[in-house]
């Protein structure tokens, strides 16, 4: 029901205050006290585990909360299995921080990018300023899209990645039982920088069509925007009979001998090309 009581607990970035007052400041302006009649955050400033939790107590319309969470801050997460009695109980052990914030102007007052007695070491920006940014790590990531008959192989490559340092989105490592394959399959398509086709007589023939899927899905990307590269590791076809737009492009032969430096070569120039 529209006036049912319910709470949240939201995880926020500790090192972006600056992003989240923002945030928090457009919650308690949209609802009124009457509405949202708690709210409170919970700061754990602890360096090994910095935590910004956020507890909002809603009276009535949270449905309506619930739309604007998932239309205007969709990446905002939930902190699900955590409750506030629990943090209240730990705060004993003096884990956690706590403050309420009922207007915009105490969220300004309390959360800001520096140091007080809430928040005990200031934003990363702050910080950045002070000691030098750290050395950003690479987040490109390479799909390795197969068939599951030449799991054998794609093992190998995916192991040599490995040694290589190169990450790798495949399926046997990141599909665990009771997820759903599609979402998977589309959540790693989506976030991975470049593909490698391993191209076969086996990934032709697919039953499935999660092969053709993905292979389209690289071609169609890189047709359109170039936003997404690949690279064809032919393992037992002839050039003949390699789906026509796949015959331009040039190949890795699994063939010969230094195949794997190949792939490797390909990976980093595209790398360096994003």
């Amino acid at each position: 029901m529209e006036d049912e009581h319910r709470s949240y607990l939201l995880e926020l970035d500790y090192g972006n205050r600056k992003g989240e007052r923002d945030f928090i400041k457009d919650i308690l302006s949209r609802y009124d006290r009457d509405v949202l009649v708690g709210s409170l955050i919970f700061v754990n400033n602890n360096p090994y585990h910095f935590e910004l939790l956020w507890f909002l107590n809603f009276e009535k319309s949270h449905e309506d909360f619930d739309r604007y969470l998932a239309s205007k801050y969709p990446s905002t997460k939930r902190a699900y299995n955590r409750f506030v009695k629990d943090i209240m109980a730990s705060m004993r052990n003096k884990s956690y921080n706590f403050i309420s914030l009922n207007n915009p102007e105490d969220v300004d007052i309390n959360m800001t990018s520096g140091t007080n007695e809430i928040f005990f070491f200031p934003d990363r920006e702050v910080l950045f300023r002070t000691w030098g940014r750290p050395i950003t790590m690479s987040k490109f990531t390479v799909f390795l899209s197969h068939s599951s008959k030449d799991k054998k192989f794609v093992d190998n490559v995916f192991n040599e990645l490995q040694k290589s340092e190169i990450r790798a989105w495949y399926d046997k490592e990141e599909i665990a039982p009771g997820d759903s394959i599609t979402e998977k399959i589309n959540d790693g398509l989506r976030k991975c920088d470049f593909g490698l086709i391993f191209l076969s007589s086996n990934f032709l023939n697919g039953k499935s069509g999660w092969t053709i899927a993905e292979a389209n899905f690289f071609m169609q990307q890189r047709m359109r925007d170039k936003s997404k590269k690949f690279a064809i590791i032919n393992i037992d076809i002839d050039h003949a009979e390699m789906p026509p737009l796949m015959q331009d492009y040039r190949y890795v032969d699994a063939s010969d001998v230094g195949f794997m430096e190949e792939i490797k070569r390909a990976i980093f120039h595209h790398q360096n090309e994003v």
